[in-house]
């Protein structure tokens, strides 16, 4: 058996979720594929897949047109999906037909490493890379120190408040849980719409646990709540999702769910488009979700109805909430020399500018990765963009996007946190046992 044959049967089983470590794949970061591509001074049309649907084709796009008449070298979007991508990605490197580019959710990163379908990235040999923000190169760096993908954008959860229903009840943007709660209260009871019917709600949850939507959620209260999905020492991990400051998190939203009663009825099978919807049509009057919402919001009637401000900081007063990126990643046998092209320019100020801006519905670049670009400044001075990048600086937390199966561990704590939430039961028993079944994981990817 070759190393590729045996790498394209561990990719298969672990895309069906057999339970099978990286170490036992050839995956660790240290014999992942890591090196040169075979065809690394072909030339020819680039084929790049991408992570996204709607619009976002079109503003990649303006972006490859702009490279190509820059440099010559042409790029066609091979696929450009929501729906089954890694899926379709790992078949591809079955059959040996990997695209010479992927641009997806940094949370891929380890899950790729560990197939060992992606090539490194030489930091001192890329143009530009002292341009990038070192919290987004961090972010693409595994245990290790290897850094495996090239950050393209950024992007932190901000709350959205519809103003005018804090007007109507006289209430002012929440600073802090007790004051979401009691807002959340106040929306879900008094009527904000003004319609006499009680048929509104506090809080739009996307509850689902597609692609692991329950813990993705959940995940900014636990950071302001101090507390963190794992511990990371000498190139392990350790679980700690059963501290106290975890259990404070998983609680306060058990609360709005369970006793409180303010989110929308349908939240826990909701997905993100679900949740927008609630924000959209007037059910939920507040939505903790990224900048890339301004958009989809201001194409509706919520458009100026609405404020974006800071989460409410947690218990002790800490500020924190999700932050997320989109990676270039060099796939392994790919035209390595012109994707490197490729990856410098996308990551220029100019090419920023044009996923910034190029379709309005469609910001790729949500926030951008070269400290050199002002956000608030590229979108007119919207005071929205400044916030937002504001939050992601000081207090932006990633996932770990370095271990070699987050998916595999999100995929997890979502399906157990949504059974939490589902029963209402003991916050305390249900991450303990979340805390053990992640523990294992861990042990199994070889990294526990």
């Amino acid at each position: 058996m070759t190393p590729r044959t045996a790498r394209s049967i561990c990719a298969a089983l672990m895309a069906a979720g057999v339970a099978i470590s990286a170490a036992a794949c050839g995956g660790s970061s240290s014999s992942s594929g890591a090196g040169t591509s075979k065809n690394a001074a072909a030339t020819g049309t680039l084929n790049v897949w991408i992570r996204g649907a709607g619009d976002s084709p079109k503003a990649y796009q303006k972006i490859f047109d702009a490279f190509t008449a820059q440099t010559g070298i042409k790029v066609s979007i091979g696929k450009a999906t929501l729906t089954d991508f890694e899926t379709a990605l790992t078949a591809a490197a079955s059959a040996h037909q990997l695209p010479d580019v992927v641009i997806d959710d940094a949370a891929q990163m380890g899950n790729f490493v560990s197939q060992g379908i992606v090539l490194p990235i030489d930091k001192t040999k890329f143009t530009g890379a002292d341009q990038l923000t070192d919290q987004a190169w961090a972010s693409a760096t595994d245990l290790k120190g290897q850094t495996y993908a090239v950050p393209f954008s950024a992007q932190a959860n901000v709350l959205l408040v519809r103003k005018d229903w804090l007007d109507k009840l006289g209430l002012q943007p929440p600073k802090t849980w007790d004051d979401l709660a009691k807002v959340a209260q106040a929306f879900t009871t008094q009527d904000p719409d003004g319609d006499g019917k009680n048929d509104t709600y506090g809080l739009a949850v996307p509850g689902s646990t597609s692609r692991g939507y329950t813990s993705w959620f959940w995940s900014s209260f636990l950071y302001s709540a101090g507390g963190d999905y794992l511990k990371a020492n000498a190139g392990k991990f350790t679980a700690t999702l059963n501290t106290p400051q975890a259990v404070s998190s998983a609680q306060f939203l058990e609360d709005q769910v369970c006793k409180n009663k303010d989110v929308q009825p349908s939240a826990l099978g909701d997905d993100t488009t679900a949740a927008n919807k609630a924000f959209q049509t007037g059910v939920a009057g507040m939505y903790l979700t990224g900048p890339y919402a301004y958009a989809t919001m201001d194409a509706t009637a919520v458009k100026g109805k609405y404020i974006a401000i800071a989460p409410p900081t947690g218990p002790t007063g800490t500020a924190g909430t999700l932050a997320e990126g989109t990676d270039i990643f060099t796939m392994a046998d790919s035209k390595q020399d012109e994707v490197t092209k490729l990856e410098e320019f996308m990551v220029t100020p100019a090419a920023q500018k044009i996923g910034m801006t190029a379709i309005p519905s469609a910001t790729v670049v949500r926030l951008p990765v070269n400290k050199t670009v002002d956000a608030s400044v590229v979108h007119g001075n919207d005071p929205r963009w400044q916030l937002a990048q504001q939050v992601y600086a000081t207090s932006g937390h990633y996932e770990y996007d370095n271990a070699p199966n987050w998916t595999q561990l999100r995929q997890k704590m979502s399906d157990d946190l949504n059974k939490l939430l589902s029963s209402c039961g003991s916050v305390q028993t249900g991450l303990d046992s979340m805390n053990s079944d992640v523990a294992s994981l861990l042990k199994q990817q070889g990294v526990g």
